[in-house]
């Protein structure tokens, strides 16, 4: 069976949360990591002291422990701070969270609503269908547009044989030195002046080509189409005015029924599920800037971290590593050696845990703007107004698969590209639904003059009501 829009909407949401919640897994790792690393640094931190115990003897440990216990707490109060900031990110998500439910729900009334308010119009269409199609004015005038749209495409189909014939030929004339001479000179007309000897010499090559006939078939070439052109348009005048009483008469019994209040409320309807759509939206993006500042968070190298490094290297600064080294340097003793070798390892261990959380970082940015790529999706899945229940999919679409399979914004893009071609409306009224969202009124004038002119003029009745859609605006009904 086809699925609908609120089921394939549904299964956008879950998309959207299970590519949130691998973000939140992404970001997990690189909190262990993170902690990992720190537990790393606090080992070459001790390393560190340990090295300069060695180095300095003349420092007492307690000395050191003293410098220790005074940068921890600027250390410990700037993470404070920072996990201060992701727990209030994390309660903006929980309320949008609530907000985010109450606006689908809402949606989800505006678009029942909708629904009804199509089918309403649905069936007032029908009746006005009725109406005029049991009318004798409107049958006979629907007659005569039919047979004057008929009458028309034939003529437009002659003009287009003439335009192509002419094309054809008249480069021939055009092309011919003597019949360009001839013609050039008004020969056969009342303003050929030539004389004598000029005026034989004419006549002579008039004989030779066969002047006469080819000039009436060259001034025939030439004039006909634009005849033809003016009698078309003659003819689409008188048809537009038979279209417009048409459209009177529809309008007409459009008030009579009510029309103008059902598009009132309709406006008003539409109004309201655009304006619970925009909701939806801007929470969206809301959502979509605070895991963007969360994922800044997680960042090793964000704000927060970047001050304890500050402190950090203010403290190692102090120390005057540098002096230690190269004291050990000159040492014999392999105690040294043996400190800076794991302080090396630790070194080496900690760019190796960095370059594997850089792999890392980079799968929360594939999979933030995958993230942010579906939430854009479902935006545009809303705007269409392809949550209606209304709207039919192919029950080979497979949203949740395609989206679980993402590997980048181009997959993402590919499937609205599956749900676009496997969209359709219910096949009893699609027509309508395309047509009459837009002028309900339309429709059901073309189908009102099918079914008035007759089984024999049924597409020209449609064809002209057609002809004139596209040479006139639309009006409001």
């Amino acid at each position: 069976m086809p699925l609908t829009g609120p089921q394939v909407h549904q299964q956008l949401l879950t998309a959207q949360a299970g590519q949130q919640n691998r973000l939140q897994q992404a970001r997990q790792q690189i909190q262990n990591a993170d902690q990992r690393r720190e537990q790393l640094e606090q080992q070459r931190d001790h390393t560190m002291v340990e090295l300069a115990e060695y180095f300095l003897p003349e420092l007492t440990p307690d000395a050191v422990r003293t410098t220790w216990q005074e940068i921890r707490p600027t250390i410990n109060e700037i993470l404070h701070r920072k996990e201060q900031a992701v727990d209030d990110l994390r309660q903006q998500l929980d309320q949008i969270a609530l907000q985010h439910g109450h606006a689908e729900q809402t949606l989800t009334e505006w678009n029942a609503q909708h629904d009804l308010i199509e089918e309403e119009i649905e069936s007032l269409a029908t009746t006005i269908e009725s109406r005029l199609a049991a009318d004798p004015k409107f049958a006979q005038l629907s007659e005569q547009a039919a047979r004057a749209e008929a009458a028309l495409e034939r003529a437009e189909d002659n003009l287009n044989e003439a335009d192509q014939d002419a094309a054809r030929k008249l480069p021939a004339y055009d092309e011919s030195d003597l019949f360009t001479y001839l013609k050039d000179r008004d020969f056969g007309t009342g303003k050929y002046k030539p004389r004598g000897m000029t005026r034989r010499i004419d006549r002579w090559l008039a004989k030779l080509i066969g002047y006469q006939q080819a000039k009436r078939n060259y001034d025939f070439l030439k004039s006909t189409p634009e005849s033809m052109r003016q009698i078309i348009a003659e003819d689409r005048a008188a048809l537009d005015t038979v279209m417009a009483e048409l459209e009177r008469m529809r309008d007409d019994v459009a008030r009579e029924l009510g029309a103008d209040a059902l598009k009132v409320r309709r406006q008003q309807i539409t109004a309201d599920r655009n304006q619970a759509t925009d909701e939806l939206n801007k929470l969206d993006q809301q959502s979509e800037q605070i895991h963007r500042e969360l994922n800044a968070l997680a960042d090793r190298h964000c704000d927060y971290y970047q001050k304890a490094i500050a402190a950090f290297r203010g403290m190692i600064e102090r120390s005057d590593t540098r002096a230690l080294q190269e004291r050990a340097r000159q040492t014999v003793s392999l105690t040294d050696d043996q400190i800076i070798a794991r302080m090396n390892g630790l070194e080496s261990e900690i760019g190796q845990l960095d370059a594997t959380v850089a792999g890392w970082r980079n799968q929360i940015a594939n999979h933030q703007q995958i993230f942010e790529a579906i939430g854009r999706l479902i935006q545009r899945f809303r705007s269409a107004g392809f949550a209606s229940g209304r709207c039919l999919f192919a029950d080979s679409l497979d949203v949740l698969g395609s989206l679980a399979r993402a590997d980048d914004t181009y997959d993402v893009e590919a499937v609205w590209d599956q749900i676009r071609r496997t969209q359709s409306w219910g096949p009893s009224t699609m027509d309508r639904i395309t047509e009459v969202a837009t002028h309900p009124m339309t429709q059901v004038l073309l189908n009102a003059m099918a079914s008035a002119a007759g089984a024999a003029l049924q597409e020209h009745a449609r064809r002209a009501g057609h002809r004139r859609n596209r040479h006139y605006p639309r009006r409001p009904w």
